[in-house]
């Protein structure tokens, strides 16, 4: 998702975009894919404007915690 302001606002209003649950949702079939094939996945936030940024993380914490994760890759696999 991207701030309805991202073609014409200034940097504040082109950052500061609030994901919903559901845009942060829409991520986890890549990052389940990722996960299955890699020892670590790391997700950043460039909504960085206020604490838009924090929340996005702190929803789609909440999001991975409450769905299935592929188990992490092993030695030999």
């Amino acid at each position: 998702g991207h701030s309805p302001h991202w073609g014409t606002g200034t940097k504040e209003d082109r950052f500061r975009h609030t994901y919903t649950p559901q845009e942060l949702a829409d991520w986890l079939p890549r990052i389940h894919h990722l996960a299955a094939h890699t020892d670590e996945v790391h997700l950043l936030f460039n909504n960085c404007c206020g604490d838009a940024a924090a929340k996005a993380a702190e929803t789609m914490q909440t999001t991975l915690l409450t769905t299935t994760l592929p188990r992490p890759r092993t030695a030999g696999r």
